[in-house]
């Protein structure tokens, strides 16, 4: 018998299914990941009220074995999966950690779904200490990014230059 190691998955949802899927697939044991982020959103009687929406709209993290990836499409507000060809879509671990990591930094962040040439960088200060990515600037702002190009988004936040180093 062969085993297989664990890996994060990427599902694709319907439109705002994520939060419903992220509890269906926590009621069946799966290890999941749907990062949400916390924002003001303004009603029309222009009430303000905090919710947290998802960081990438519309994806949903799984961690499990690829012999899974069936039982999970059985679930009806998952769509498909990502692939490349017919290989199933693979983000590293450490992605998800800094993805992670970034989320508990309550650093104000956006999302992009364009890929930026820049160079590859790493966080020397802070909270975020360690975490490496790519350097854009935007506007005149040093910012920070992990790019997930499986997915062609890229997780971007803003940091001040003197806390970054080059890679070499």
């Amino acid at each position: 018998m062969t085993y297989q190691k664990s890996q994060w998955f990427v599902f694709y949802t319907f439109p705002r299914a994520e939060k419903v899927v992220a509890h269906t697939l926590q009621q069946r044991k799966y290890e999941s990941f749907l990062p949400l982020f916390k924002t003001i959103r303004v009603w029309k009687n222009r009430q303000k009220k905090k919710i947290y929406r998802p960081l990438f709209p519309g994806y949903i993290f799984v961690k499990t074995v690829e012999t899974e990836i069936h039982n999970i499409l059985q679930i009806p507000q998952i769509s498909t999966y990502i692939k490349i060809g017919n290989t199933p879509c693979v983000i590293k671990n450490d992605d998800i950690n800094k993805i992670k990591r970034i989320l508990n930094s309550e650093t104000s962040m956006f999302v992009d779904d364009n890929f930026h040439c820049g160079d590859p960088v790493r966080i020397i200060h802070g909270t975020l200490s360690g975490c490496e990515g790519i350097l854009i600037q935007h506007k005149g702002k040093h910012r920070f990014g992990i790019q997930l190009k499986e997915i062609n988004h890229t997780v971007i936040i803003d940091i001040h230059a003197s806390m970054l180093e080059r890679i070499v």
